[in-house]
C-alpha cells in the first residue's frame, strides 16, 4: 500500500459530529466537526427521584453551543473529566 497524501496525526479517539445542541435545548449551528477525545467532557443531570443521568458533551468552537453525544465507547467515557453547570455557565 502507498500513501498518496499524508493526513494529520491522529490524537486519540475521534468522531464526526454535527453541532445540534442535542440534550442542551437544541439551537446548534449545524457545523460538521471532527470531535476528538480531548474536546469531550461529562455532564450530569440530577432528578427529584434521586437518580442521575450522565452525558458526554462537547462545546462547538464556532457558536459555543453544547451538544451531547450518544456513541462514545465506555473506555473513553471513563477517562473524561466532569464539568458542572457552574463551570459551563448554565446555572
Amino acid at each position: 500500500m502507498k500513501v498518496l497524501m499524508k493526513g494529520r496525526p491522529q490524537r486519540g479517539w475521534s468522531i464526526e459530529a454535527t453541532c445540534s445542541g442535542a440534550g442542551n435545548g437544541n439551537g446548534g449551528c449545524g457545523a460538521r466537526l471532527l470531535v476528538e477525545e480531548a474536546d469531550l467532557f461529562q455532564t450530569r443531570s440530577h432528578h427529584y427521584d434521586g437518580s442521575t443521568d450522565y452525558y458526554v458533551t462537547f462545546t462547538c468552537p464556532d457558536c459555543g453551543v453544547q451538544t451531547d453525544l450518544d456513541r462514545v465507547p465506555s473506555s473513553i467515557t471513563r477517562k473524561l473529566p466532569y464539568k458542572t453547570q457552574q463551570e459551563l455557565g448554565n446555572y
